[in-house]
């Protein structure tokens, strides 16, 4: 599935990979579950973090924080993550 989308972002030359991880290594603040991605630029390489199961659209959602890695000058971090996860939704529903 991360092969699939890396090629629909161009990112064919990341390497992506994924690690699952434990409820005792993340503070939610509020959140039932964490998927985050750490991206290394420098590498093209990143790790998609989980503690539940990846579906497509958190696999897009990851991918997208590569391909668009920062909120414009004129946004705010939150009005960025809706942003992207809107754009998620919308293109795995359009596959």
């Amino acid at each position: 599935m991360i092969e699939k989308w890396k090629e629909y972002f161009g990112l064919d030359h990341w390497t992506v990979t994924t690690e699952e991880i434990s409820h005792d290594q993340i503070e939610y603040n509020g959140h039932k579950y964490f998927v985050g991605i750490a991206r290394d630029f420098d590498n093209d390489s990143a790790v998609i973090y989980h503690d539940k199961p990846l579906t497509e659209e958190c696999v897009v959602h990851e991918l997208l924080h590569v391909v668009f890695p920062k909120p414009n000058s004129d946004e705010t971090y939150g009005d960025y993550e809706k942003w992207i996860t809107d754009a998620a939704e919308n293109i795995v529903k359009n596959q």
